[in-house]
């Protein structure tokens, strides 16, 4: 979601050099041909399997510092955490602004804006405007170029965060029913997700890097996902999207766009049925029906 934030420092700062600190796993997702000049990797998961080590705090404390080289004008934290609120302020930029924190320490680290309540894209974009004074919420961010790949109705199925996930025999329940509509599916997943097994339908779960599983998103006739990254990809590529929520707030969490549909009945996502996931998907079908090349 911090991409719309990003295309709106570039469209209003084009000259800019953009340094964009990011975990490892996630740097596939941020686009190096027109946005950032610079990824900075952070090895989050080394980091939190070592976390009580003295290297590991060694390694943390040097690369945050080597940010002062980098004679960082401006620096926004856009997630909140204890670990992007130290950076930021170790960095030590010349004007340094934090959108949120998350919790106390984050919070004395860093001038916080006072935000109104609202969809997370737009108050990231409040931070922009905040340091550049003019900015807007642009319509889509600029994204990587991905290879396209056969539109199909994809299907996410898992999230890190396991109250948000969706169970694996419902959604084997809306592929069933999707391909009995006639609609073409594929699950997508990362390794140690649930395997689903539906017959007709394909499977990449486990199968993919993260750059050929957005692919596959941005191809996608419509992305069904409970609330995890891989909506937030089908919105940054345009993509109709039907995402199921349970704990988390729509209102500020769902994928941004137009072409995007939320559910939810309670803290529970799975309160959701599947009937309803498919009477939405194929709604969203019939009202955006999806150009191949719109998405690459």
């Amino acid at each position: 979601m911090t991409a719309w934030a990003a295309t709106a420092i570039r469209n209003v700062q084009p000259d800019a050099k953009l340094i964009w600190a990011v975990e490892t796993r996630c740097e596939p997702v941020i686009d190096r041909s027109l946005l950032v000049q610079q990824v900075l990797s952070v090895p989050r998961q080394k980091w939190k399997r070592n976390r009580w080590s003295p290297k590991t705090w060694q390694e943390q404390l040097s690369m945050y510092l080597s940010l002062r080289n980098k004679d960082i004008d401006f620096g926004i934290d856009f997630q909140g955490h204890s670990k992007t609120a130290l950076m930021l302020r170790l960095a030590n930029p010349k004007r340094r602004i934090a959108v949120r924190a998350t919790d106390a320490f984050a919070s004395r680290l860093n001038p916080l804006l006072s935000l109104e309540p609202g969809h997370i894209v737009e108050q990231n974009v409040v931070g922009v405007k905040a340091l550049f004074g003019n900015a807007e919420v642009p319509i889509r961010p600029l994204m990587p170029p991905v290879e396209s790949k056969p539109q199909v109705i994809t299907i996410s199925v898992s999230t890190s965060h396991p109250p948000k996930n969706y169970a694996p025999e419902n959604w084997a329940k809306v592929a069933k029913l999707l391909l009995k509509e006639g609609f073409p599916v594929a699950f997508l997943g990362a390794a140690g997700d649930p395997l689903i097994d539906v017959k007709g339908a394909e499977s990449f779960v486990g199968k993919l890097p993260l750059a050929e599983t957005m692919a596959h998103v941005a191809s996608s006739s419509v992305h069904l996902s409970a609330d995890t990254g891989t909506g937030h990809m089908a919105a940054a590529y345009g993509v109709p999207s039907v995402t199921i929520f349970g704990p988390s707030r729509p209102e500020e969490a769902k994928p941004y766009s137009p072409k995007s549909v939320a559910l939810k009945v309670s803290e529970d996502p799975n309160s959701v049925s599947p009937e309803s996931i498919v009477e939405a998907t194929i709604k969203v079908v019939s009202c955006h029906p999806q150009n191949p090349k719109e998405s690459s």
